[in-house]
């Protein structure tokens, strides 16, 4: 078994798909979108239907899926491969959702539940993002049966480099204008409480109203950064799923074994491990397999790395600055 580093081609989510999408992913981001109207690139992803590819080596071609069932633990580590990577263009309002946790969606549609974290990659002057809602219950229920839910809408600006976390049961929504990683956990449960009246896809607002945590809105992270040889790391999140940092890359940065990470450069940079080597272009994904050990990357810009959570290790890691890691004190 040859283990090597997968770039990842991704699944396009467009067209009546996404209809509040734009233009970004293919002429910002550089990916090969279908069409002008894309919403979603869903870098990593292991959905039926919408997985993505293996672009290189000898695995080119073939699913994430399959890769898992080849590779096993020496591809996802001890665990599941619990996490959905995405990079999202909002050309116009996303509907208003709200995501159930792990009970609710078991219980009720059977598929786990889904918590996100956003990181702002672009955003246009003045651009927002939905930060509460005004009403809840039956006030809410009233405003979204009449078609005035926008009455009850609490914005904020938003910045790029702003990160935020989602926790199920967080109402949310991106503004138009806005591209965004986001790293959530690999499920697909959504409910669409308002589609501000473009009335093209169905609402779920009792289960939205259900599920939803009144007064909870979008976290946004600071994070905590730590000197590590090659630059330093800055930790924004690890919950019982997921986990998120930036590397800042300033030379050679050793990277753990183990499980696997999901890096996804913001400028160009490059992976060695034992003889090997491996250029990667800004945002261009990249899956590095849990047994595949002495792997370092190498380059001056930053990083997204996600991972399946390891919050004992962190905690331990971080010490007293744990508290600032959304989700890791929880």
């Amino acid at each position: 078994m040859s283990l090597y580093p997968l770039i990842m081609t991704p699944h396009f989510r467009h067209g009546e798909a996404t209809p509040w999408g734009g233009y970004a992913l293919r002429d910002i981001f550089m990916k090969d979108a279908p069409e002008d109207v894309t919403g979603e690139s869903l870098e990593v992803s292991t959905l039926p239907e919408q997985e993505s590819l293996v672009s290189n080596g000898s695995h080119a071609g073939k699913t994430l899926s399959r890769m898992i069932e080849l590779w096993g633990e020496e591809l996802t580590g001890k665990g599941a491969f619990p996490l959905l990577l995405k990079l999202v263009d909002a050309g116009q309002n996303t509907s208003v959702q709200v995501h159930p946790d792990d009970a609710y969606a078991q219980a009720h549609d059977g598929v786990p539940g889904k918590s996100e974290v956003w990181v702002i990659l672009n955003a246009e002057p003045g651009a927002q993002m939905l930060c509460g809602l005004d009403a809840d219950g039956e006030a809410l229920r009233t405003l979204v049966s009449e078609g005035r839910m926008e009455e009850c809408l609490r914005w904020q600006a938003v910045r790029p480099g702003d990160v935020y976390y989602v926790p199920a049961g967080t109402v949310h929504a991106l503004g138009a204008g806005i591209q965004m990683y986001e790293l959530q956990t690999a499920s697909d449960i959504t409910y669409r409480l308002w589609d501000f009246n473009r009335g093209d896809r169905p609402l779920h607002v009792e289960q939205s109203l259900e599920v939803l945590k009144p007064g909870k809105a979008p976290r946004k992270n600071e994070g905590t950064t730590v000197l590590c040889k090659g630059g330093s790391r800055t930790y924004y999140v690890c919950d019982k799923d997921l986990e998120l940092c930036r590397l800042n890359l300033s030379g050679t940065m050793p990277l753990e074994s183990g499980r696997p990470l999901l890096l996804t450069p913001m400028g160009g940079c490059e992976l060695r491990w034992g003889e090997e080597s491996l250029f990667l272009d800004p945002f261009q994904t990249v899956v590095i397999p849990a047994g595949l050990e002495g792997v370092s990357i190498v380059g001056n810009t930053k990083v997204l790395m996600a991972a399946p959570s390891d919050q004992p290790r962190l905690r331990e890691a971080l010490g007293y600055r744990a508290e600032n890691v959304a989700g890791l004190m929880d």
